[in-house]
């Protein structure tokens, strides 16, 4: 059961990753980083399932937690920016 579970988990973690991309990339760094939170708790959920000694498991949630890094590294860079960026002051 728990490696049925360990599956599913996967796809749905992977398949969140993969959205919270596509916003990155479409530069929607607010809503990209709305949903991180839940990508966060669906990896801590999909680590706690994890059969000891399993390296293939282990793996795949290295890799999960290294994209959700580099993820969340990107939105913060994107968020900086979209603050920084200055005023455009219309002329008359």
């Amino acid at each position: 059961m728990a490696l049925n579970q360990f599956a599913d988990i996967s796809k749905d973690l992977y398949a969140q990753i993969k959205v919270i991309e596509n916003l990155v990339e479409g530069n929607l760094f607010v809503e990209a980083d709305a949903l991180l939170s839940t990508t966060k708790e669906s990896c801590r959920n999909l680590e706690s399932l994890m059969t000891q000694d399993n390296k293939i498991q282990t793996h795949i949630v290295d890799n999960r937690q290294q994209e959700i890094h580099w993820i969340d590294d990107a939105i913060r860079v994107g968020l900086k920016k979209t603050h920084s960026k200055p005023v455009k002051k219309h002329r008359q």
